[in-house]
């Protein structure tokens, strides 16, 4: 617990019921100051032995979904769901935690942003944009915040299970570092208790616009878009059906094309390409995942990217452990982000696709090379496994069908239809009859990239990590050993 604020004060704890808490309980309270690596109470601090090299991880307590995801004067910040004062979710404690980075990949901890005002409350997802024309009052370039408020879990299964308290707007006029919520009354509020949630801000044109995730009269998931001039005043214009939880939608410009079209998707991040004009959204039948894994929920991407790009972040999902630290047991922390990837739309012979690729800043971390081979890949093959560790893969003359596993996950290339297919029963067609791919092996993830256009990431225990191919091929690696971002 973070009493930082009351230094130097005497502090006085209530236990109300103390329900067989004893004064010997209570004499095990210390005063651990900050949590740096100086302080004998943090030893392996950013070294303990789960910890991710170089993706985000919370220096202490549980994190999920990205939120707020804004840059801002040379800086990127990213807010998140945390809960600083435990491993598991809890459905308690859950604020707004807070990172700000210069590349995407150096990240530093600031204190929690956006906490709840009631033990009742958890601060649930949202979103963030800065206000450059001073739209809302409070000041011109304050980072404008909206997030969700929801109740205690509900135990009747007839009810929604966290109840939604609304959405509410809050702003930063010193970058992030405090909020001040509009009103102590939602600014969208919700209807009957439902749980809408996940408020996405993004500016059109001459307005704001504000995608919801709620259920319509029938109870069917949805995503809602309010509009408004001025952050304060909103109204629904339209709703699109069949999405579920963090919405995030936004232009792209079709690649080496002059055409735009829009990417709308939800928490599982299944992208629907259509049209938007600023009220409605209208799809055009043509989706496919972000990605093509199965670890990653919930997604966001970055506003007012410096170089107009669509950056994209996303939680990783446990690997497969038990109860709430999902894998990440005996650990202060638990789960990790994705590695930042820009998102792109390419035309290939079966249609359009919404594609994902590594920041190009990845490379900067690329240290000595570890291990390199140039074979012919007669059955089956074991690359030498390295953590953490950047392999570049390339595999050409492929007679029928090679696979390519990591720990229990098995990908399989067809030369004939040039077609990639996953475990998950999605599919991807390529160009050329080649397959080049990159992985991104960290302490507890496998994040592959396909033809620099798709993404696959599997969460899994450093134990149970490889890289075997299967078939016949001619193989050429190379492998580097991945800079830790902590030291």
């Amino acid at each position: 617990m973070d009493v930082s604020q009351h230094k130097g004060k005497e502090l006085t704890i209530l236990l109300p019921d103390p329900k067989g808490v004893t004064r010997k309980c209570l004499d095990r309270i210390v005063s651990g100051e900050a949590a740096t690596k100086e302080n004998p109470l943090y030893a392996n601090l950013y070294k303990e032995p789960l910890r991710p090299a170089y993706h985000f991880s919370s220096r202490r307590g549980w994190l999920n979904d990205p939120n707020g995801l804004v840059y801002k004067d040379g800086v990127f910040h990213m807010f998140y769901q945390h809960n600083p004062l435990g491993t598991p979710h809890g459905s308690v404690n859950i604020c707004w935690g807070q990172a700000v980075s210069a590349d995407l990949l150096h990240w530093e901890e600031k204190d929690d942003a956006i906490r709840p005002w009631r033990r009742d409350w958890s601060i649930a997802s949202g979103s963030a944009v800065v206000d450059y024309e001073d739209r809302a009052g409070y000041g011109k370039d304050a980072i404008i915040a909206a997030f969700t408020v929801l109740g205690t879990q509900n135990t009747d299964p007839a009810k929604p299970g966290y109840p939604s308290g609304g959405q509410f707007l809050a702003a930063s006029m010193d970058d992030g570092a405090t909020f001040y919520r509009f009103s102590h009354e939602a600014t969208v509020p919700t209807q009957n208790g439902e749980g809408w949630r996940d408020p996405r801000l993004f500016r059109y044109e001459d307005h704001y616009v504000m995608a919801v995730y709620e259920t319509d009269e029938k109870g069917r998931n949805c995503v809602s878009f309010y509009v408004s001039e001025d952050f304060h005043d909103w109204r629904r214009t339209s709703r699109s059906d069949d999405l579920y939880e963090c919405p995030d939608i936004f232009p792209l410009q079709i690649e080496g094309e002059e055409e735009t079209k829009w990417v709308l998707y939800g928490a599982d991040g299944m992208a629907r390409i259509g049209d938007f004009d600023g009220y409605h959204f209208v799809e055009s039948g043509r989706y496919n995942p972000l990605d093509y894994g199965n670890a990653t929920y919930a997604g966001q991407t970055w506003s007012h990217h410096p170089e107009g790009k669509r950056v994209h972040i996303s939680w990783v999902r446990g690997m497969g452990g038990v109860g709430e630290d999902l894998g990440y047991e005996g650990m202060p922390f638990s789960q990790c982000m994705s590695i930042p990837a820009e998102i792109f739309l390419k035309r290939f012979e079966d249609g359009l696709r919404v594609c994902r690729r590594p920041v190009d800043q990845v490379d900067s971390l690329l240290g000595a090379v570890a291990s390199e081979g140039d074979f012919a890949l007669q059955g089956e093959t074991a690359l030498p496994m390295h953590n953490p560790a950047h392999y570049s893969v390339s595999l050409s003359a492929i007679q029928g069908t090679v696979s390519i596993r990591a720990g229990e996950h098995r990908m399989r290339f067809d030369s004939a239809t040039r077609t990639l297919s996953f475990e998950n029963g999605h599919t991807a067609l390529f160009h050329g009859e080649e397959l080049h791919f990159e992985v991104l092996a960290d302490t507890t993830t496998m994040e592959f990239c396909f033809q620099d256009s798709s993404m696959a990431i599997y969460a899994m225990a450093p134990e149970h990590m490889s890289l075997i191919l299967k078939g016949e091929c001619q193989v050429r690696y190379t492998c580097h050993i991945m800079e830790n971002i902590w030291e």
